[in-house]
């Protein structure tokens, strides 16, 4: 383990976006996660995602999410907003997110997302950026602060349509527990626009 973490996890997805008509943007990703120090199949998923910007900055999103797990399956559906204000080269974007999660059997899983990421363009190419994010549950009293990431990385730009991530988040999850989860999580994201 790395830095006293209870596992070592590896997030590798590619994505699909196109613009269309009215403002609004498609995206798809599919994702593959690996835990157990990166030697077990942890999840996939499928996630399609429609969003409509409301002006320079803003937009909305309605995310679906289908994951496959060995023993299980997960549909979560979200609704969302994010605003980017972008001075000279540094960007800061906040989203804030309302999903439900649901399982066969089981209680729906309620959660409010909160995220802020800082990015700073160092030329066409390459944006390092880091950002943190909180999970609530929502649907309870008082409200529960479950999970926090930390997380850095770097964004490059192939090309016009063509661009590739690479990160590493601390993930603390089950934060009303005793002892709670903390994982390391080593990611690559291939995106194209289409």
């Amino acid at each position: 383990c790395v830095y006293g973490a209870d596992d070592n996890e590896s997030w590798t997805s590619v994505s699909f976006e196109k613009k269309l008509p009215y403002s609004l943007k498609l995206e798809f990703e599919q994702e593959l996660r690996l835990a157990d120090q990166i030697s077990t199949f942890k999840q996939t998923f499928s996630e399609l995602s429609l969003s409509y910007k409301v002006i320079d900055g803003l937009s909305l999103q309605l995310p679906y999410r289908y994951s496959t797990y060995e023993n299980k399956i997960k549909q979560r559906l979200s609704i969302g907003g994010s605003y980017k204000y972008s001075f000279k080269s540094l960007s800061l974007k906040y989203r804030a997110k309302i999903q439900r999660t649901y399982e066969k059997e089981e209680i729906p899983e309620d959660m409010i997302r909160n995220k802020c990421t800082i990015d700073y363009k160092l030329n066409k190419s390459f944006k390092p950026y880091v950002s943190s994010e909180l999970f609530y549950y929502y649907n309870e009293d008082p409200v529960q602060l479950d999970e926090y990431r930390m997380s850095f990385g770097l964004t490059v730009d192939i090309n016009k349509k063509n661009s590739m991530k690479i990160f590493y988040i601390f993930k603390k999850k089950d934060l009303t527990e005793s002892d709670p989860n903390v994982t390391n999580i080593f990611g690559l994201a291939y995106s194209f626009k289409i």
